[in-house]
């Protein structure tokens, strides 16, 4: 694997961080912040590979089982549920604890971030199995895809933390993951039909998840309310 294919595999993934970052709504956030946001989301796409192998070794749910409800489930809690919660306990433990996260744009960017790192990994995973055509179809299509599943659970992430209740933050919290496990599993599955046009279906998913997720960056919500804390020096 040569530098510039390396590059290559890596440039769409940093220039849709870059253009989350720059559409900030309110105030930039600090750029290391981002980078090791972006940079931990790659560790959380080695962990999910670690979480794909055991459920395809120790369970009966693996892509090319017999069984089409053993596939769904397979592209659903297999690859989604897995994936999703290696990106989300990211913002757990780095972006969620922070007292100045209190917009819902932090917790776009953020989930855009880690979802990012976690492509830019995945690709250079695939660039070394399946090579460059497989390379640039995902750059179109699965790069965007990763961080359109996880902006809208950065967003409900945001709205837990400020939730006035622990029934509150919970529910914000399992509803955004719910939401990233089921755009990611059916995304996969649309991926995984023989049938060419359903196939292309997944990419229609892509454009209605992107502009949910344009949508969502226009609204530019304010601060949310909640007890007054002191940023962070």
């Amino acid at each position: 694997m040569n530098l510039q294919l390396v590059t290559i595999a890596l440039s769409p993934a940093i220039a849709m961080v870059w253009f989350f970052y720059a559409r900030g709504a309110y105030r930039p956030e600090r750029r290391l912040l981002v980078n090791v946001l972006f940079v931990l989301g790659t560790a959380a796409g080695l962990l999910a590979l670690v979480l794909n192998q055991m459920v395809e070794r120790y369970t009966a749910l693996w892509a090319g089982a017999p069984e089409a409800s053993h596939r769904i489930l397979f592209w659903m809690l297999g690859i989604g549920l897995n994936e999703e919660f290696a990106k989300m306990l990211v913002l757990l433990l780095v972006l969620y604890p922070r007292r100045d996260f209190t917009t819902p744009y932090q917790g776009l960017l953020g989930g855009a971030a880690v979802a990012l790192g976690f492509a830019a990994v995945e690709n250079l995973f695939y660039l070394e199995r399946y090579g460059t055509v497989t390379l640039l179809f995902r750059s179109v299509l699965t790069v965007p895809a990763h961080a359109f599943f996880t902006a809208p659970l950065g967003v409900a992430m945001a709205f837990a933390k400020r939730a006035p209740s622990v029934a509150g933050k919970y529910l914000w919290l399992t509803g955004g993951l719910a939401f990233a496990v089921a755009c990611h599993g059916m995304y996969d599955i649309w991926l995984s039909l023989e049938d060419v046009w359903l196939n292309r279906v997944a990419y229609l998913h892509v454009l209605v998840l992107g502009v949910f997720v344009l949508w969502l960056m226009r609204l530019r919500l304010p601060p949310l309310a909640g007890p007054a804390e002191r940023p962070l020096p």
